[in-house]
């Protein structure tokens, strides 16, 4: 896939989660995807039904979401995107609560494609980040 292409399916994607639109995100991935959310307890999840319930749960804690790319390389077949996450922590997050407060951490994204969707899922969260503005506030 081109980069072009491969934004073009990451874009969907994104806005997807924007919408907490569990069917077009999962219509952006393989069928046999690899959805990995590195620190998770669920682990690597393959299972269509479990990766739309980790989204359902992620929608639950984060609400009126954004994201905006400040990094993005390219290779074959993959890219690296490095963004900032703004978002209103409306639950417990990372074993905080969130009050409702905004907040914002930087999310890593390994993405692999194949056959126009993506193939493998990589999300690394700034727990740090997150961690600080949740118990300091």
């Amino acid at each position: 896939m081109t980069p072009e292409e491969m934004d073009e399916v990451f874009e969907r994607h994104c806005a997807a989660e924007a919408a907490n639109d569990v069917d077009g995100i999962l219509d952006t991935l393989t069928d046999d995807v690899e959805h990995d959310v590195v620190g998770d307890p669920s682990g690597v999840l393959h299972d269509r039904a479990l990766i739309a319930k980790r989204y359902v749960e992620t929608f639950t804690a984060l609400e009126d979401s954004s994201m905006n790319s400040l990094h993005r390389h390219h290779g074959e077949n993959f890219f690296v995107d490095d963004s900032l996450c703004t978002a209103r922590i409306a639950t417990d997050f990372m074993g905080l609560p969130g009050n409702n407060r905004t907040i914002s951490f930087r999310i890593l994204h390994v993405c692999e494609f194949r056959d126009g969707r993506i193939s493998r899922e990589n999300v690394w969260l700034d727990g740090a980040a997150v961690m600080a503005q949740l118990a300091g506030g």
